[in-house]
C-alpha cells in the first residue's frame, strides 16, 4: 500500500493509495489532568501538587498558569470547531485515576460528542506514590471506562476506510491476547493506524529520549539495560512484544502509528510509509492535526 507522508511536530498529511474519501484526526496525548477531591481522600496528599505540577507549564500572555482541564478543554473545543471526525487520544489523559480528573476529561468529551478511540498510558491507571503493576492496571480498568468503553485492553474503529487499532502497551508490554487482536485486524487489509502509548523504539528517538528522560524508556528498546529497567519498573520484553512490533513493521497496511509518553514531539519511520508519530504534550496545549487522503 503506496503512502506519502508529510509532517511538522504539529501537523501531518498522509495521501493512501486506494483510499476513497479523505478524513481528519486530532491526535492528543499525555493530557495529565491532576485533580482530586475527597472522593479519593486515600490518595490526596501523594497527589498533592501534581495540577500545579503541569499547569504551571504552560501560562496566558500575561503569565497565568493555564490549567491543564483548561488546556485540554480547549483541545476538544479545536476540534469540534475544527470537524475532525476522530479523536485518537494515546493515553496519560489524566494523571492519576481520580474520580475528579476523570470527570473533568470525560465531560469536555461527551459535551463534544466527536468519535474517539481511546488506549491507556501509564499515568492514567496509577496514583502517585504506588508500584505499577498489572494488577493496578486491571483494578483501574474500570474507573476509565468513560473512555475506552469497555474495551480497556484493545479495540478498534473503522472510519471512511481507514481502521483505527488501539492497543495498551502502558506496562511496556503487549499481551498475547493483544497482539492476536492486532494480527487479526491489520490481516484484513485495510488502512490502519495503530495507537498505543508507549513509542516504539527507533534509532532516532532513542537518544532524544535518554537525552530527557536518562533512560530509553521505549517499546522494545534494543538495549534498555537490566537495572534501568528495574528503575522503571518494567521487565525485559516479553516475546509477544517484540512479536508485535515486527507484525507492525512487516504490515504493509500500516500507514502510521499514533503514540506519547515522552512529553516532546517526534516522526520517523518505522519502515518506509509507515510513520510513528509522537504527539506534543496536551498538557502544554499541545496536539497533532493529520489529514488522510487519497493518494
Amino acid at each position: 500500500m503506496r503512502t506519502v507522508h508529510h509532517w511538522t511536530d504539529t501537523t501531518a498529511t498522509i495521501q493512501v493509495e486506494g483510499l476513497s474519501q479523505s478524513l481528519r484526526v486530532m491526535h492528543v496525548t499525555d493530557s495529565h489532568i491532576a485533580l482530586i477531591d475527597e472522593r479519593d481522600s486515600a490518595y490526596i496528599e501523594a497527589c498533592r501538587g501534581r495540577c500545579e505540577l503541569f499547569s504551571s507549564l504552560r501560562k496566558d500572555g500575561g503569565g497565568t498558569p493555564i490549567s491543564v482541564e483548561t488546556s485540554f478543554a480547549e483541545t476538544v473545543s479545536n476540534a469540534k470547531a475544527a470537524s475532525v471526525d476522530l479523536l485518537a487520544l494515546t493515553g496519560d489523559i489524566v494523571d492519576f485515576p481520580s474520580k475528579a480528573s476523570i470527570e473533568a476529561a470525560s465531560a469536555p468529551l461527551m459535551a463534544a460528542k466527536i468519535p474517539f478511540v481511546y488506549t491507556a498510558g501509564n499515568h492514567d491507571w496509577l496514583f502517585a506514590g504506588l508500584t505499577p503493576s498489572d494488577t493496578l492496571r486491571r483494578d483501574a480498568w474500570p474507573a476509565l471506562a468513560p473512555f475506552h468503553r469497555g474495551d480497556a485492553a484493545y479495540s478498534k474503529r473503522d472510519i471512511h476506510g481507514v481502521r483505527f487499532i488501539a492497543v495498551d502497551n502502558s506496562n511496556y508490554q503487549v499481551n498475547g491476547e493483544q497482539l492476536e487482536f492486532a494480527r487479526a485486524n491489520l490481516a484484513e487489509g485495510m488502512p490502519s493506524v495503530l495507537l498505543i502509548h508507549i513509542p516504539i523504539s527507533l534509532p532516532t528517538l532513542r537518544a532524544p529520549t535518554i537525552e530527557c528522560w536518562k533512560a530509553p524508556i521505549l517499546t522494545g528498546d534494543p538495549d534498555w539495560k537490566p537495572e534501568s529497567r528495574t528503575q522503571w519498573h518494567t521487565r525485559a520484553d516479553e516475546v509477544e512484544t517484540l512479536e508485535f512490533i515486527n507484525l507492525a513493521a512487516a504490515s504493509t497496511n500500516l500507514i502510521a502509528v499514533l503514540c506519547g509518553h515522552i512529553h516532546f514531539p517526534h516522526a520517523d519511520n518505522l519502515r518506509p510509509g509507515a510513520i510513528q508519530y509522537v504527539g506534543q504534550p496536551g498538557y502544554a496545549g499541545g496536539y497533532r492535526m493529520i489529514e488522510i487522503q487519497p493518494l
